[in-house]
């Protein structure tokens, strides 16, 4: 149920007993709303007739919530019908609807005590927990979006990804320019950056904006744009030893995929790439 709707009637018990609550219904509420144990009965009387009676209200509450700029007027008037329409006492919408003319879906994210995922045509609904917006991804989110409520950020705690899985990311990322495919790899690779080197988290119209900024390049300074983040974050995440000792046998192994297989432009880019960052690492250690 919603607390704000709850307490405005606790606070305002006179203007609706005996119109709408009974006193013995209001009295549950406050209970609850101070956290209060309830009795079986009393949480039988909060769970059935007051909730079927708070969640109609919570169409008439216009308590907006907007962060971020540039968003498409129309879209905000959208997002915030289809949030009245979900009917949750805490939920955000996040993503391209907000922002691009074209997009694919609409992330709608509920705050709630499980974490679940379901898709209804277009829509995508995230079930999240609040502890689940100190998380980087959830926070970026939340930084460019229209809420039904107000949503307390605190900068998360920043974790740095395992090495090989960096990159296996920085890989895909190559591979998609090299096959000129939606490129989506390139936004993990340039959240990743500006998380760890730049120490911002970027919010969602953030990250599309300077995707379609390397998007639009040609496929060689994409490749060297993605080349010199990728580089960067290694140095930046890893100790030079630790790299080093990590970089020698994988190269090596790709070394023997190259002899392999025919097609292998991209090892050829990730070798080089590599080669350069397990170097930077020796003469560290120097």
């Amino acid at each position: 149920m919603n607390e704000n709707i709850c307490k405005t009637i606790v606070e305002n018990k006179e203007q609706f007993i005996p119109a709408l609550f009974t006193v013995k219904q209001v009295n549950i509420m406050e209970k609850w709303l101070k956290k209060e144990s309830l009795t079986k009965t009393e949480q039988t009387y909060l769970y059935s007739a007051i909730k079927k009676k708070i969640e109609p209200l919570n169409f008439f509450k216009e308590g907006w919530y907007i962060k971020g700029s540039n968003m498409i007027p129309e879209r905000i008037e959208q997002a915030k019908q289809m949030l009245k329409e979900i009917n949750k006492e805490k939920a955000f919408i996040s993503g391209s609807f907000l922002f691009a003319e074209k997009y694919n879906d609409i992330d709608i994210f509920i705050i709630s005590k499980k974490r679940k995922q379901y898709r209804q045509g277009k829509k995508q609904f995230i079930c999240i927990t609040e502890e689940d917006l100190k998380k980087s991804l959830f926070y970026s989110a939340a930084k460019y979006s229209v809420a039904n409520c107000d949503l307390i950020l605190k900068r998360p705690v920043i974790k740095r990804q395992g090495m090989h899985t960096l990159i296996f990311a920085y890989e895909l990322a190559i591979n998609e320019i090299l096959d000129n495919d939606d490129q989506k790899a390139i936004r993990d690779v340039l959240f990743e950056y500006y998380k760890h080197v730049k120490n911002t988290i970027l919010d969602a119209n953030e990250v599309y904006q300077k995707f379609k900024e390397i998007k639009n390049k040609k496929k060689e300074e994409k490749i060297r744009i993605i080349n010199t983040m990728a580089k960067e974050l290694l140095i930046t995440l890893y100790r030079p030893k630790y790299l080093y000792n990590e970089l020698v046998p994988f190269i090596k192994s790709m070394k023997e995929d190259v002899k392999e297989f025919k097609a292998h432009d991209n090892l050829l880019i990730y070798i080089n790439l590599l080669n350069e960052v397990k170097d930077e690492s020796r003469r560290a250690q120097a």
